[in-house]
């Protein structure tokens, strides 16, 4: 079993509080048994010394038998008056008894033995009163005065023996020490109250410390001590409160040192993939640069032979229109695979204002003739009128065009598109969310790097979002696939919207010419 502080003070100081009690008590006690037998001593041989003279008066010289009665009784009642006297004996010079009274008072029946003994020669020669202390063997003292009797002529006639009970003084001991022991049980009483109390004074404002550390060590370093005192406890809480203030501290710039750090990492990681994404980037520049220039060839020469059929047909015939279409797709396939070659070198886009509703729904109408789209059923949501964006046509036709030749995919070519045009704070949003399988969410960011693709084998190289997210960035959009909560994926692709009033009058970078 733990004995706290409290108790052990408690314990230590009333220990050490009872033991002074106990001795200072049998100190006085003992200092008062002195003074009461020391003035009974001295009452005794007073009252020896006058009574000796008129004690010989009484027996008048003569210790026969004749002295008993009459004067025998006037000898008693004058040895009477003292209370405490036991027994007076008269021996003469040479030590041989000549009178002993019988016992006065209550001491008439009490045995006397070991009282008879002969007086030693030195008291009966002295010429001074001496006393000494007798216990007897059924209990209790008597006190022993030898005193000698001189005549008128001085000279040294008989020695008195006095026997005197210490029963009075025992009495007023007995009363002292059951005073002392009501004293002492009252003094004990109040002391051990009073150090249960300076106890408790004196451990409560260490166990508010006790309570205080536990709480700094769960961590609420909000806690605080009251320091009313101005004694070593007091400036132990305010040591304490001290330490607690310098803990929240250290805590708080911890806490923006870690957040800062972590801000840090978190940099560090996004401009690690963005170095990984440039040299994955850079590597595929230099096979884009390649396959464009091997495609640009047959596009050239289909791009020819179209203006050449183009130009044989009459103003009013319909395949004109046909052929027309074929020449655009083209030139717009000439400007992507040119623009391939950005992944090798870097090459401003050409920016032009653009309504994100009409470039959404006229990538749309070119896609729907194709089989793969036959069977698909496009949705397209639009919201409110959007300002203009700030683009290239060609470029962001790109991106949705491969938006939505995934999806047509994914779903085989039967679901549901649905395209959502809306706006977003200072930015025109393009959701396209379809039927099919969707994507993992462990894979909504994998699918962005180069050459990782979910679909089979064959099927595709993995770089069209990779290239789609880079040309939106180019644009200073974002693309990013996301949650759909139901079936199917879900990719948003972000474009800031025109800050000013776009005029049609300026030239041909700012206009549309």
């Amino acid at each position: 079993m733990q004995i706290t502080l409290g108790k052990k003070l408690f314990l230590y100081t009333s220990g050490i509080l009872v033991l002074l009690l106990l001795v200072t008590f049998l100190v006085l006690e003992r200092s008062q048994s002195r003074q009461w037998e020391e003035h009974l001593r001295s009452q005794s041989i007073s009252f020896v010394r006058f009574a000796t003279p008129e004690l010989l008066k009484l027996f008048r010289g003569s210790f026969s038998q004749e002295t008993e009665g009459e004067s025998l009784r006037e000898v008693n009642d004058f040895l009477a008056v003292n209370p405490d006297l036991i027994q007076v004996t008269i021996y003469s010079p040479n030590g041989r008894l000549l009178y002993r009274s019988p016992g006065f008072g209550s001491f008439s029946s009490q045995a006397l033995t070991g009282t008879d003994d002969e007086i030693a020669p030195e008291r009966m020669l002295s010429d001074q009163t001496t006393t000494r202390t007798l216990s007897l063997p059924g209990g209790g003292r008597i006190l022993d005065l030898v005193t000698p009797a001189f005549s008128p002529s001085g000279a040294r006639i008989l020695a008195v023996r006095y026997l005197i009970s210490f029963g009075s003084v025992d009495i007023r001991l007995a009363e002292v020490r059951q005073h002392f022991l009501r004293i002492a049980i009252l003094a004990v009483l109040s002391s051990l109250l009073l150090v249960a109390l300076a106890a408790r004074r004196v451990t409560r404002p260490i166990q508010e410390l006790t309570v205080g550390a536990r709480s700094i060590a769960r961590g609420d370093l909000q806690t605080r001590i009251a320091t009313p005192r101005g004694d070593e406890i007091g400036a132990l809480a305010r040591a304490f409160n001290e330490m607690a203030e310098s803990l929240a501290v250290s805590q708080h710039q911890l806490t923006e040192k870690n957040r800062a750090l972590s801000g840090a990492n978190s940099e560090l990681r996004t401009m690690q993939e963005q170095l990984i994404r440039a040299e994955r980037l850079a590597a595929i520049g230099q096979l884009a640069a390649g396959v464009s220039h091997e495609i640009d060839n047959p596009v050239g020469i289909i791009l020819g032979y179209a203006e050449l059929l183009r130009e044989d047909l009459a103003e009013g015939d319909p395949r004109r229109d046909d052929v027309q279409a074929i020449i655009d797709e083209c030139k717009r396939c000439k400007r992507i695979t040119g623009g391939l070659l950005g992944f090798a070198r870097t090459a401003p886009p050409r920016t032009e204002p653009l309504q994100l509703a009409s470039l959404v729904e006229g990538t749309l109408a070119s896609l729907q003739p194709q089989k793969l789209f036959r069977q698909i059923v496009v949705r397209l949501e639009k919201g409110p009128a959007l300002p203009p964006i700030v683009g290239d046509a060609d470029q962001l036709r790109q991106v949705l065009v491969n938006l939505f030749l995934n999806a047509a995919q994914a779903m085989a070519g039967k679901g549901t598109l649905t395209v959502e045009i809306r706006r977003e704070g200072e930015e025109g949003v393009v959701l396209v969310s379809d039927s099919g399988p969707g994507v993992p969410a462990e894979l909504l960011e994998r699918v962005f790097d180069p050459f990782f693709s979910t679909k089979g084998s064959g099927e595709g190289t993995g770089l069209g979002l990779s290239l789609c997210r880079k040309l939106a960035e180019a644009h200073g959009g974002t693309l990013r696939a996301e949650e759909s909560g139901a079936v199917g994926a879900l990719f948003r692709l972000g474009l800031p919207l025109a800050r000013k009033e776009i005029c049609f009058d300026k030239g041909p970078v700012d206009s549309l010419g």
